[in-house]
């Protein structure tokens, strides 16, 4: 495909993105303490799971951050999308072969971006955290803020490794913003997994949170 048909893909994706955000009935929680966060000039890492990323676009837009994507042609296609939501996005090569990848993500963060990424990208496994994004948090000192998404109506690729959820028109969702998790720029090697694991297990945790906010949505207040 062209530049051009790649670009019209782009912008029919994030039309019909942005009309599905529109009719989303959606309920989040720690919104306040991030832009509290932001309004005294802080930064951070973005972090969410490779499967739940969908409304992560447009409801984060406006919040200065650079959106890391694989050097692949899938890669050229989400980012014309991000771009349409106001995001940076930066094209990565394979990490596995180009040891310069996270110095790219942090001279990136250092221009004054917050980051946006999937943590158990691009590839997986599911739901396991990578340490890619605690090694980026340490370099630039900017904490981790974790954030789980669920939606009520949704579909589910099953086959895809992330189990990718793609939310349907009119639904209810949750949004659940964790607490800034910081590294210390002294955490490395083995020192590194116990702020792996935390981040997980918020993340995990966050995106429980989000489901059982939407069952308590659905039973209807208690009699």
């Amino acid at each position: 495909m062209t530049t051009i048909g790649a670009r019209l893909v782009a912008r029919l994706y994030y039309v019909g993105l942005s009309a599905l955000y529109k009719s989303v009935r959606l309920q989040v929680t720690g919104q306040e303490e991030l832009e509290a966060f932001w309004a005294r000039g802080e930064k951070a890492v973005i972090c969410f799971f490779h499967g739940d990323y969908l409304l992560f676009f447009p409801h984060f837009r406006g919040c200065q951050a650079t959106i890391f994507t694989t050097r692949s042609h899938r890669g050229a296609y989400l980012a014309e999308i991000i771009a349409l939501f106001g995001y940076r996005p930066c094209l990565l090569p394979d990490q596995r072969k180009d040891p310069k990848t996270l110095e790219w993500m942090v001279a990136e963060l250092q221009r004054g971006y917050n980051a946006g990424l999937a943590v158990d990208g691009p590839l997986g496994p599911y739901r396991v955290v990578k340490p890619g994004a605690l090694v980026l948090a340490q370099r630039t000192g900017y904490p981790i803020v974790p954030v789980g998404i669920a939606s009520a109506w949704h579909i589910t690729l099953k086959k895809r490794w992330d189990r990718y959820a793609l939310p349907l028109p009119f639904t209810r969702a949750v949004i659940c913003i964790g607490a800034p998790i910081s590294v210390p720029p002294e955490a490395h090697g083995e020192r590194l997994e116990p702020f792996r694991a935390a981040v997980e297990k918020t993340l995990r945790h966050l995106n429980d949170q989000a489901r059982a906010a939407l069952n308590r949505q659905r039973a209807g207040p208690a009699v």
